[in-house]
């Protein structure tokens, strides 16, 4: 176990309740918990909040987004996360849209000066991202969803990205089972919160 708790946002993007996605994270969060994990859920389908209004107010006098609402906290949140968790099924080719729009509110964490600057974001780097994603469709569709969003999680110091994926997963309780993609879902928290305390471990 990690001997400093990792801080772990977790954000449901599905609209359905106790969803293939919603049990997904469910998994992950039980194993970051286990091993040693500090962790805030939000379902964002309990929030009220816009996506990006282009107020341009997080670029031009405040560090933080122009708009206050629901959401407000949520970004604050992920602002202190060492592991920030995005669980959603996939809509019309791409993550939800209550998680869309979240996600557009990110820009905020960016700089003023970000399209030129060397350290492009208001965060740390080496963050983890970990995009739990459920769809219906078979494995050769959608595969590179988190590839769509590498660069941008990158330049916010989201850099150590980790993609856990069911497929054929349509119906609810589907992901039952899938015991492949339930076991990847724990390996990956194993080595997200037990890896650095692998490594002391290895140097010793």
């Amino acid at each position: 176990m990690n001997s400093t708790p990792m801080n772990t946002v977790c954000l449901l993007g599905s609209p359905r309740r106790d969803g293939n996605s919603d049990t997904l994270a469910k998994v992950f969060l039980e194993h970051a918990e286990v091993n040693g994990a500090r962790i805030q859920k939000f379902s964002l389908s309990d929030l009220q909040y816009n996506g990006c209004r282009n107020l341009f107010e997080c670029k031009t006098g405040s560090e933080h987004c122009g708009q206050t609402d629901e959401l407000t906290p949520v970004l604050a949140a992920i602002s202190q996360a060492q592991v920030l968790v995005l669980a959603s099924p996939v809509y019309f080719t791409s993550v939800s849209g209550q998680l869309k729009l979240a996600i557009d509110r990110f820009f905020s964490f960016f700089v003023p000066d970000y399209p030129t600057a060397s350290q492009k974001s208001r965060l740390s780097g080496g963050r983890h991202v970990v995009l739990l994603q459920t769809q219906g469709e078979p494995e050769d569709r959608y595969a590179d969803l988190l590839k769509s969003f590498s660069a941008s999680f990158t330049g916010l110091g989201f850099d150590k990205q980790h993609l856990v994926r069911a497929c054929g997963v349509r119906n609810p309780g589907d992901i039952g089972s899938s015991s492949s993609v339930l076991d990847d879902c724990k390996k990956t928290a194993e080595s997200i919160y037990l890896g650095p305390a692998l490594q002391e471990i290895e140097k010793d």
